[in-house]
């Protein structure tokens, strides 16, 4: 298969993967590295985040969770602004009235007539003080929190109880009362208990979410470095040993671009998301090497707007077009040809095109390992809001497009 440094990225299942012998060209590799701390760091979140939901499952009763229950471990503040920003949503705010409101109707109906007006007061507040108290436990959805709301409202329904009932002679009216109030309370704690509950486990699925999402980019990455592709270095180092022993003038240019190259690769593959000027600086080494080798047959030109210097993308996306435009459409041809890399942006995000003059793409051509693998990636790192096309360019020859939106802060991929 013909194909360079450009990435292979997720490994295909049995089932839907096509075995090495029938890929296709346009494919591409790339290396590995050992997983960076940001990995380890956030699985060991998780096994913390999920520590709590022991009760639910072990076989006898954790009693500590009868009178503490929850989540022992508070959220930390990046994981809250990560998995927790989002706030009640209409349909919960309307589900818990529409609920309150039925119990209200019904200790209404079952409660003295003359002390309507008392319940339905005392209803109201403790209404206000539950919807105040639920607002605060869904940014603490944990267990101290949640016990200190808890207490917090016992005692206040103790204190509504004394205030209304010490007026009230009679007996009768005074059980009512009381028995009316503590099942209000007895609601609303069972409801801060399930909100507690129900808006940890929110938390921790999305965090977990997040952290297979990384997991697998991380991984992308490093088998992408693991398999970078032997047959460009063995072409390379074999050009380079020729021209050492027939004291070639262009070895020792040829050997400072390679070492730049993998000086600038292998690192690159350690992170989820890379600066566009570290993929640039990859991108002009490989186009060196290849230029060195090719001779006159090859010119490229990379033309990159300087904001889009500091934006964010998957490690190896840019160089496994770029192989693809010189492996498959120039290198083949004798004649060689141009291949120009263009990054702009405009208000909708980043746009990449990696525009070559070769054969073009041939009818029928299916996409090949190292492309489908830098949709993977775009993919698992953007989201829907990043796309690859494909196409032939006007003129002749063969078109890439990347769209990423714009991430201009510093990525993890810097030093």
């Amino acid at each position: 298969m013909p194909s360079g440094p450009g990435p292979s990225l997720l490994p295909r299942s049995p089932a839907e993967g096509r075995p090495a012998s029938t890929r296709t060209p346009l494919a591409g590799s790339h290396g590995s590295s050992t997983a960076p701390p940001s990995v380890r760091r956030t699985g060991c979140c998780h096994a913390r985040a999920r520590s709590y939901t022991g009760f639910m499952k072990h076989p006898r009763i954790d009693w500590p969770q009868l009178w503490y229950s929850g989540r022992r471990q508070p959220f930390t503040a990046d994981e809250m602004a990560r998995a927790g920003a989002d706030t009640p949503s209409p349909t919960l705010l309307a589900n818990a009235g529409i609920n309150f409101a039925v119990v209200a109707f019904v200790v209404m109906q079952l409660s003295p007539a003359s002390q309507t007006a008392r319940l339905f007061g005392a209803l109201i507040a403790l209404a206000v003080i539950g919807l105040g108290v639920a607002r605060w436990l869904w940014w603490r959805p944990w267990a101290k929190p949640l016990f200190q709301a808890q207490l917090g409202v016992a005692i206040v329904v103790v204190l509504l109880v004394f205030g209304l009932c010490w007026r009230v002679t009679n007996q009768g009216d005074r059980e009512s009362i009381a028995l009316a109030l503590v099942l209000g309370m007895a609601l609303l704690l069972s409801g801060f208990w399930l909100l507690v509950l129900w808006r940890a486990a929110q938390i921790e699925g999305r965090l977990r979410e997040q952290a297979e999402r990384e997991k697998a980019v991380e991984m992308a990455g490093r088998l992408a470095t693991a398999q970078m592709e032997p047959h460009f270095l063995f072409n390379t180092l074999a050009s380079l040993q020729h021209w050492v022993h027939t004291k070639d003038d262009r070895a020792a240019p040829l050997l400072d671009a390679l070492i730049a190259f993998l000086r600038a690769t292998l690192p690159m593959f350690r992170h989820p998301l890379v600066a566009a000027r570290d993929e640039l600086a990859a991108v002009e080494r490989y186009l060196q090497i290849m230029q060195a080798r090719m001779g006159g047959r090859l010119a490229f030109r990379i033309e990159v707007d300087d904001d889009l210097r500091k934006l964010q993308l998957p490690p190896g996306s840019l160089l496994t077009l770029v192989e693809n435009a010189v492996v498959h459409g120039l290198e083949t041809q004798l004649a060689g040809g141009q291949v120009a890399l263009l990054g702009h942006a405009d208000r909708k995000g980043a746009t990449f095109e990696v525009i070559d003059n070769g054969r073009g793409p041939e009818p029928g051509m299916q996409e090949g390992i190292g492309l489908s693998n830098v949709r993977e990636r775009l993919a698992l790192a953007c989201g829907p809001s990043a796309s690859l096309s494909l196409g032939a360019a006007p003129g002749g020859g063969f078109r890439a497009e990347l769209k990423l939106p714009l991430l201009p802060s510093e990525p993890r991929g810097t030093p």
